[in-house]
C-alpha cells in the first residue's frame, strides 16, 4: 500500500495557553496565573445542573459506554430546538463534523465559496486537505467586515457549497434571517448553504435558522455546543440537515462519537435555558466595557462585535499582531494572532475574548503597556 508523504499543515488555532499551564496536566493549578483569551470559551461555568450532575455521577460516567449514537441527546436537541430528530446528527465538536461532512458532500473540483476573514478551519479544509476549488468572499474593514449581500451573490455563480460563520469570527458581524432567506431564494437547489452558528445564541433574538432544514433541501446547519454552553472542555455537537443529508453522513459516522460526560452534560445543559440567558446579557456587558477601554488604547482600532469576542486592528501601531501577541504573553495573557483567519490582515489584527472583569482588566492592561512601548 502507498501512503502519500506530502505533509499538510493543520489548521491554526488557539491554545496555546497550554504550553505554559502544562500540556501534561501536572499542575493545573497554573490556570490561575494564565488567561486563556487567544480561544473564545466561555468565561462562565456551565450550568450548575451540569455540574451537579457530572459531579453525583462522575465514576460511573468515566468508566461506561456511552449511548452509541446519542439517541437521547438528539431526541433532547429536538424538544428544545424544534428540529425533527431525523434531521440531526451530533459529533465530537464542531471541527469533528466539519471532517465528517466536507468529504462525504462536496465532489473532487467542486466550488467552495468562504468569507474572508472567517474562522480559518473552513479554508484550510478547502485549501489544504479536500480537492475542491476555494473562492473567497472578502469583507472590508471600511464596512466593519458587514457581510454584503450583492457580493456574495455575484460570486456564489456555479458554487457547489456557500459557508457562512453566523456571527462571523472573528469579526462579530452577523446576517439576519432575512437575510438568509434571500440567499436561500437566490441560489440554485443544487448549491448547499452551510452555516456556523455557534455564536448566534449571544444575538437576541437570534438570527437561528437551524429549524428551517426541513423545509430547504440545501440548507445545513452546524451548532458547537462549546462556547454558548461552556462546554468546550467536552467536545459536543450537532449538525441539523435534510433528512438525505443527514442519512448519508449516518453511513460513515462512527460509533460514540459524543463520550458520555459530553452528552449528559450536553442535555443538562439544554434544560437551563434561563442560567445562560442570565449569562448572555452579562457577557454583552463585559464586552461593552471591555471595548470601551480598548478604544481608549493609542492606536488599537475597535470593532463592534455581538459575541463573545473583540477583534482589534494594529491601527496605528509598528507592532505586528505576531510581536504584540509574544509581549502580552509574557505578562500571562494569550490572545489570537488573527492572520490565519484572512490574506487581508497582513499582520495587524488581533482577537481577544471577553473574560470576566477581573481577567478583562488585565488583558486591558497588558495590551496598553505593550502598545504604549509602540515608540
Amino acid at each position: 500500500m502507498k501512503i502519500q508523504k506530502e505533509k499538510i499543515a493543520q489548521a491554526y488555532h488557539g491554545g496555546a495557553f497550554f504550553e505554559d499551564i502544562g500540556p501534561d496536566f501536572s499542575d493545573l493549578e497554573r490556570k490561575n496565573q494564565i488567561i486563556n483569551a487567544d480561544v473564545v470559551d466561555a468565561w462562565y461555568d456551565p450550568s450548575p445542573k451540569v455540574t451537579a450532575k457530572l459531579s453525583e455521577y462522575l465514576p460511573w460516567l468515566v468508566r461506561t459506554s456511552p449511548p452509541i449514537y446519542s439517541e437521547g441527546l438528539i431526541r433532547t436537541i429536538s424538544q428544545v430546538r424544534g428540529i425533527p430528530p431525523e434531521n440531526l446528527i451530533t459529533g465530537g465538536g464542531s471541527s469533528d463534523l466539519m471532517y465528517l461532512a466536507f468529504p462525504n458532500l462536496l465532489a473532487k473540483g467542486a466550488r467552495v465559496l468562504l468569507l474572508d476573514p472567517m474562522y480559518g478551519e473552513y479554508t484550510h479544509i478547502m485549501e489544504n486537505v479536500l480537492p475542491v476549488e476555494p473562492v473567497r468572499n472578502f469583507q472590508s474593514k471600511e464596512t466593519s467586515f458587514r457581510v454584503a449581500f450583492e457580493s456574495l451573490i455575484t460570486n456564489a455563480v456555479d458554487a457547489d457549497m456557500i459557508i457562512l460563520v453566523n456571527p462571523n469570527n472573528p469579526t462579530g458581524q452577523y446576517v439576519t434571517r432575512e437575510f438568509v432567506r434571500n440567499l436561500l431564494e437566490e441560489i440554485t437547489s443544487d448549491t448547499l448553504l452551510f452555516i456556523d452558528e455557534t455564536y448566534v445564541d449571544y444575538v437576541t433574538p437570534s438570527p437561528s435558522v437551524e429549524s428551517w432544514v426541513s423545509r430547504y433541501d440545501n440548507l445545513i446547519v452546524i451548532k458547537s455546543m462549546s462556547k454558548f454552553y461552556a462546554l468546550s472542555g467536552a467536545r459536543v455537537a450537532y449538525l441539523a440537515a435534510s433528512q438525505e443529508i443527514i442519512e448519508r453522513l449516518k453511513a460513515f459516522s462512527p460509533p460514540w462519537a459524543v463520550g458520555l460526560l459530553a452528552q449528559v452534560a450536553a442535555v443538562e445543559a439544554l434544560s437551563d435555558e434561563k442560567y445562560y440567558r442570565a449569562k448572555v446579557q452579562e457577557t454583552h456587558r463585559l464586552r461593552s466595557e471591555l471595548s470601551q477601554e480598548l478604544s481608549t488604547i493609542a492606536g488599537l482600532k475597535v470593532y463592534d462585535s455581538v459575541a463573545n469576542f473583540i477583534l482589534m486592528e494594529l491601527a496605528h501601531s509598528k507592532k505586528s499582531a505576531a510581536q504584540v501577541y509574544r509581549e502580552v504573553r509574557e505578562q500571562g495573557v494569550h490572545i489570537r494572532n488573527c492572520d490565519s483567519q484572512s490574506l487581508h490582515f497582513s499582520g495587524k489584527f488581533i482577537r481577544t475574548a471577553v473574560k470576566d472583569s477581573v481577567n478583562n482588566q488585565k488583558i486591558f492592561q497588558a495590551l496598553r503597556s505593550v502598545l504604549a512601548q509602540n515608540d
